[in-house]
């Protein structure tokens, strides 16, 4: 943009400056090279060539229309997706959707559902107009490319839209040449929709891709909004939204239009924010933490509660992205169902690692969306690699998190009286919570389970966590209390007794 608007000016500078004395001209150095006159085109670059203009308004624009007009600013998140995709659904032939956009980019998915909720307008009779302010970047040159108008405000820049992916580093590094080929052949094929031509489109994602006069091959493309005019990209400029429904004509005679502003729904706002990669860390690391705990504690409903109750709210904003159905929900309780079986039965670590898998499936699928884009690219992109790893994250987090529970928990007036919960009568204050567990020490039982080494034991009927001191016991072996640590029983085997011999088998006496 720099070297357009100094062209400009050099170019105006002879007019400007007629009746000044003209300064002698430099005699260049011997060997050295002559400066290039003002208006050569940039080192590396191809000839400068001027675009077709600005890019027809349609005549088919409705008259009178009532106009919707939403915000679509920050990052592109599948609540804005859910957003648009509402908006768009309950437009009617007539309608003018409006759309103010300013945005670095977002989330792929997201980006090329708002395009085809976009393209479907026409199929009621409603039109689409992209208000650029200041800026669509990335997601959002797609979006933008996806109206029937680009307007630009002043100083709107729009394009680079190459999807990147975030290195462990946490640096942005290019993803494979098939996610490339995918977001170019989207992004050309949305331009052609439009009207608009191809090529451009294609080379705000690709850098192999030369445009003769505006661009050079080895270079992404963004244009600011003098060159999406003149390339045929935006139509006009305009400084406000007042301005730019006057400039489609909206306000003389024969063409009134009714304004309407369209917000976002709370539940959409909630959906997206706990959609978002932070929350959704978050919920699936207390979610997770809890469930771990409340069946640790043999079923303490406190824990199990917390943990259930943000699991849930994960699902619920995914769900309401249309990220999670019902397919991932049923999963999860598949899983968790696993581990209940492990915890309450046991004598199999199977059901435990089926559960586990199941739940770290389920919460996985919830952050992916296979119906819009394909296997491979979210593969190729590191989209599938990013939700397991922030799901196996989330639950390496619990589990260290269990493990430093299990050695405070039992100090503080909030952790006691978890511990043991099935030794106590109703709900125990701290102090009668630690003497009943004082109590259990020295009580012989039996083991309910195979202990290898943690499992259950029976005590006065009641099942108890417990631990093998030392080996393995098996499960209807004798135990003995030794020892409460933490939120389970240390126990050890008792020896069996040698069984009774009966008297009639004794040999008589003086019998050889």
């Amino acid at each position: 943009m720099r070297a357009h608007l100094l062209g400009l000016a050099l170019l105006a500078l002879p007019t400007f400056a007629t009746a000044q004395p003209r300064p002698p001209e430099a005699t260049p150095a011997p060997g050295a090279k002559a400066a290039a006159p003002p208006d050569a085109p940039p080192s590396g670059s191809t000839p400068r060539v001027r675009g077709p203009g600005p890019f027809r308004v349609p005549g088919d624009l409705p008259r009178p229309a009532r106009v919707i007009a939403i915000e679509l600013h920050g990052e592109v998140t599948r609540g804005m997706a859910a957003f648009v995709e509402r908006v768009t659904g309950s437009l009617e032939s007539g309608d003018l959707l409006l759309l103010d956009i300013k945005t670095f980019g977002g989330r792929v998915d997201a980006a090329v559902t708002i395009r085809d909720a976009l393209l479907h307008t026409r199929d009621v009779g409603a039109r689409t107009v992209a208000y650029v302010n200041p800026r669509a970047i990335s997601a959002g040159a797609l979006i933008a490319y996806a109206t029937d108008v680009i307007v630009v405000a002043p100083g709107a820049t729009m394009g680079a839209a190459t999807p990147v992916q975030l290195g462990q580093d946490g640096e942005a590094k290019a993803v494979e040449d098939k996610v490339v080929s995918y977001m170019r052949q989207e992004m050309r094929a949305t331009a052609l929709a439009r009207g608009r031509k191809g090529e451009l489109a294609e080379a705000m994602v690709d850098s192999d891709v030369e445009v003769p006069g505006l661009i050079a091959k080895g270079k992404l493309l963004t244009l600011d909004g003098g060159a999406a005019l003149e390339w045929g990209v935006a139509s006009f400029e305009a400084a406000s939204r007042d301005a730019l429904l006057k400039k489609l004509g909206y306000g003389a005679l024969g063409r009134t239009h009714q304004l309407r502003v369209v917000k976002a729904l709370l539940a959409e706002d909630l959906a997206a924010w706990l959609s978002s990669a932070a929350v959704s860390s978050l919920l699936m690391t207390i979610g997770m933490l809890g469930l771990m705990i409340g069946l640790y504690s043999g079923g303490s409903p406190v824990p199990l509660v917390a943990g259930a109750g943000c699991l849930l709210l994960f699902f619920f904003g995914h769900y309401l992205t249309r990220l999670a159905g019902l397919e991932e929900l049923l999963l999860f309780l598949l899983g968790v169902s696993l581990i209940a079986v492990e915890v309450f039965v046991a004598g199999t670590i199977l059901p435990g690692v089926f559960g586990i898998l199941c739940i770290v499936a389920a919460l996985a699928l919830g952050l992916l969306d296979f119906e819009r884009v394909p296997l491979h690219v979210q593969w190729e992109s590191g989209l599938i690699g990013s939700a397991l790893a922030g799901v196996c994250g989330s639950l390496l987090a619990a589990v260290v998190l269990v493990a430093i529970a299990l050695h405070l928990l039992p100090r503080s007036s909030l952790g006691k009286p978890l511990v043991l919960a099935e030794a106590l009568e109703g709900r125990a204050t701290a102090p009668a919570a630690a003497e009943a567990a004082a109590r259990l020490v020295g009580q012989v039982g039996s083991a309910a389970t195979d202990l290898r080494p943690a499992g259950k034991v029976m005590l006065a009927g009641r099942r108890h966590d417990a631990r093998a001191q030392v080996g393995f016991v098996g499960a209807g072996s004798a135990i003995e209390v030794v020892q409460v640590r933490g939120l389970e029983l240390v126990v050890r085997a008792l020896p069996t007794a040698p069984a009774p011999i009966e008297r009639s088998a004794l040999p008589e006496d003086g019998a050889a």
